[in-house]
């Protein structure tokens, strides 16, 4: 019984008409209209996003949070490279 259930639903599916989308072409119009529009948008607040980032960090706003970030750090007495010690076994 679920062979020809299946075979059932494959053969409805086959009988189904053209996608409702290829008949009326003004809904694909204005679906390419608002994705035009958010892809603007979104661009739109990027670029300001990231205008008001380079503008607060040249008036140093930035600079602050960079020091307390690396308040702590030296590299004076550190050595860049340490030799391993290898243990014989």
């Amino acid at each position: 019984m679920d062979t020809r259930l299946l075979l059932a639903t494959a053969l409805l599916l086959l009988r189904t008409p053209a996608a409702e989308a290829l008949r009326e072409p003004e809904l694909c119009y204005v679906l390419d209209a608002v994705l035009f529009l958010y892809g603007l948008v979104l661009t739109v607040l990027y670029c300001r996003l990231r205008f008001l980032a380079h503008r607060a960090s040249r008036w140093g706003a930035g600079a602050e949070k960079q020091e307390a970030v690396y308040a702590g750090l030296s590299g004076e007495g550190q050595e860049t490279y340490e030799t391993l010690q290898m243990k014989q076994s």
